[in-house]
Order: C-alpha cells, then structure tokens, then sequence
C-alpha cells in the first residue's frame, strides 16, 4: 500500500493506493501522525480526505489496524474521516467495524484537482 498526500487549499487528500496488509499499516499511521500534528499547528483550517479509489481490499489482514489508525487520525484531529471512492465491499466491512460512526462516505471527488503531493510514501 502506498499514500500520496497532496494539499488543495484547505483540504489535504490522502490518497491510498494498493494492497491493504498488515506489513504496509506502520509508515501509513507514521504519515498521519505528522498530518493531524500539521492540522493542529495551521492557522487554516484544515478537512482531511481519504482516496480509496485505487485502494484493494484483500481480505481481513491489516482491516483492523487500518480503520483503528483511521479511529484514531478522527480523535487526534477532532474531525470525521472522510472517506472517498471506497469500494461497496470496503465501505461493508469498515461500516462492520465502525460502531461509533466515526466514517463519512462519499462517491464523488468534488472541487479538488490533482495538485503536486506533499508527502509521497
């Protein structure tokens, strides 16, 4: 699994691209870690937006640990993830683990434009 971090205006748009396992989950809650401590220090506010497009799901290796640094990148953040472009079986299978409705779901990209990325993982 790879991320790419790009910042339209207020909003930064990682997009998730690959093979969810279990390997792949650390450098990926590294990256989010730095996102939130950047969203706390910004005088602009900041949305933060989750690609899921390109994102394959394989199974239950890694799901846990992934929609917990999700939990957890909301909480540090004090926003909703918002998750975009997820797969019907992605959005089951978190909507499954998600008993505090802490996702927000959306279909389509709306009024962002491909940038230059900021963090390339």
């Amino acid at each position: 699994m790879k991320a790419q971090i790009k910042k339209v205006g207020d909003t930064i748009v990682v997009a998730v691209d690959g093979k969810l396992d279990y390997e792949t989950q650390e450098p990926f809650k590294e990256n989010l870690k730095k996102i939130a401590t950047a969203s706390k220090t910004d005088s602009t506010p900041t949305k933060v937006i989750f690609d899921m497009e390109n994102l394959e799901f394989v199974g239950s290796s890694g799901i846990t640990q992934f929609i917990q640094t999700l939990k957890d990148f909301g909480v540090r953040t004090d926003q909703k993830a918002r998750i975009l472009k997820a797969s019907s079986e992605f959005k089951k299978v978190m909507r499954a683990y998600d008993d505090e409705q802490t996702f927000e779901f959306a279909d389509a990209e709306s009024a962002i434009a491909p940038v230059k990325p900021l963090i390339e993982q």
